[in-house]
């Protein structure tokens, strides 16, 4: 995973433990039955996805290269193990998961490293799954948003994708899914969702400003009694474990 990019997220892990959604509850149907299983969470950032797999029963480990970020997981989650890695290189022992999950972050990983090394600490019949959980571009305003908070020169900007291609790894019968979901916000919760994207950190400060003051105006015209619901979409990849 991207130092750069550790860097710029740990400066606001709060506001992005905050802000960023939580994986919606339909996640779990793509996830299986956790309860006992031993399960990998590889770049958990503040521990969004480990406290989804926690409440159902999981027996969670996390990776996070960044220390922030994983700080406030630790915080929140200090029956978790939280180590200090990378995707491509695990610090565990071959076999040792029944299920590796990775919610937002695969665009971070390198790749086909990242694959083998999941392949790796995965048992046999193990599951991957990779998801995205982010706005969805289904409505116009949305898009709109969506375009002002991209910038060309942001040097952390990564095709955000929504299926991963696993075939570099040993996994087999890939299923890619799909759910929309929707997610009432605040104007100003809104607001603070755009604070945490790498298109708004590397602004200046008048130009940050600015694109908050144009979220702020969309927020509010779709406002009913000052809640937003705005439209959401979790997409991803689930596949298998070759036999070794």
């Amino acid at each position: 995973m991207s130092d750069g990019r550790g860097r710029l997220f740990g400066t606001i892990a709060d506001l992005y433990d905050r802000y960023r959604p939580d994986p919606p509850e339909g996640l779990a149907a793509f996830l299986g039955d956790l309860e006992g299983r031993r399960v990998l969470d590889v770049g958990a950032g503040t521990g969004k996805l480990t406290r989804f797999l926690l409440a159902r029963g999981a027996r969670v480990s996390a990776v996070e290269p960044d220390d922030a970020m994983r700080a406030v997981l630790s915080a929140r989650s200090p029956e978790v193990e939280a180590v200090a890695a990378s995707a491509e290189a695990l610090p565990f022992a071959d076999a040792a998961f029944d299920l590796v999950a990775s919610s937002s972050a695969w665009h971070w990983f390198a790749h086909p490293a990242a694959e083998v090394e999941i392949g790796r600490v995965l048992r046999d019949g193990g599951r991957i799954v990779v998801a995205w959980n982010g706005l969805s571009r289904t409505e116009a305003w949305v898009r709109d948003l969506v375009a002002m908070r991209e910038r060309e020169d942001d040097p952390y900007r990564r095709p955000r994708g929504g299926h991963a291609d696993l075939s570099a790894g040993p996994f087999e019968d890939p299923a890619d899914f799909e759910l929309a979901w929707e997610w009432p916000r605040s104007v100003e919760e809104l607001v603070g969702v755009f604070a945490t994207y790498s298109g708004a950190l590397v602004r200046p400060d008048a130009e940050r400003l600015g694109l908050f003051e144009a979220v702020r105006a969309a927020a509010e015209a779709r406002s009913v009694d000052g809640v937003v619901v705005v439209p959401m979409s979790l997409r991803g990849t689930a596949a298998r474990r070759v036999a070794r």
